[in-house]
């Protein structure tokens, strides 16, 4: 038996149910919950109010849980694109780019809670490690924003769509591949 297949056939029951990957919904939490860590930072340093400071750590664990959703869902997301097509190459860096993200937000969050458990304020690198994460965050972001929107990846039937359609035409992308009868089509004349 595949270890995996408890986690896949969860996912796969997921998409059944929404009718799309998981992915695009999950990662909304780990990109609310870093940025309001980002914004209580910020707030802290303005005001010197360490609840602020607790209220970033918080998020902060938050946003890292929900990213490993995220990264679960969306290794199973990359597992589908085929290697020949544009989108991979886009959706290698958005994945690398969350990486890089998790590892300084998981770096800022351990710097935090020592700080935190020896009562002392977030240090400088605890909060600079947030920031840039917060701000390479903003960027991969957009990357998953362009796989879906420009090259319809994550969302199956798009996907079952567009791979009819590349047979007839390969210079359409993302929603101009999809037909005038789907939800998310626009219809050209």
């Amino acid at each position: 038996m595949d270890p995996i297949a408890p986690v896949t056939g969860l996912i796969d029951k997921a998409e059944e149910l929404i009718g799309h990957s998981p992915h695009t919904a999950i990662v909304s939490l780990p990109i609310g919950a870093l940025a309001v860590s980002n914004v209580s930072d910020g707030l802290a340093v303005l005001t010197g109010d360490r609840r602020f400071d607790a209220a970033a750590r918080v998020s902060m664990a938050v946003g890292l849980v929900g990213a490993a959703g995220a990264v679960v869902t969306g290794l199973r997301d990359y597992s589908f694109i085929d290697k020949d097509k544009p989108s991979h190459e886009v959706a290698t860096s958005h994945g690398l780019g969350n990486a890089l993200v998790g590892s300084l937000f998981a770096a800022s969050y351990i710097l935090r809670a020592r700080d935190h458990a020896r009562g002392r304020r977030p240090g400088f690198l605890a909060r600079a490690f947030g920031l840039a994460g917060g701000g390479l965050m903003l960027y991969t972001a957009w990357l998953g924003g362009v796989l879906v929107s420009d090259y319809g990846e994550s969302v199956k039937p798009v996907m079952e769509h567009q791979d009819d359609e590349e047979r007839h035409d390969d210079s359409a992308r993302g929603r101009e591949r999809l037909s005038a009868h789907s939800p998310l089509g626009r219809e050209h004349h």
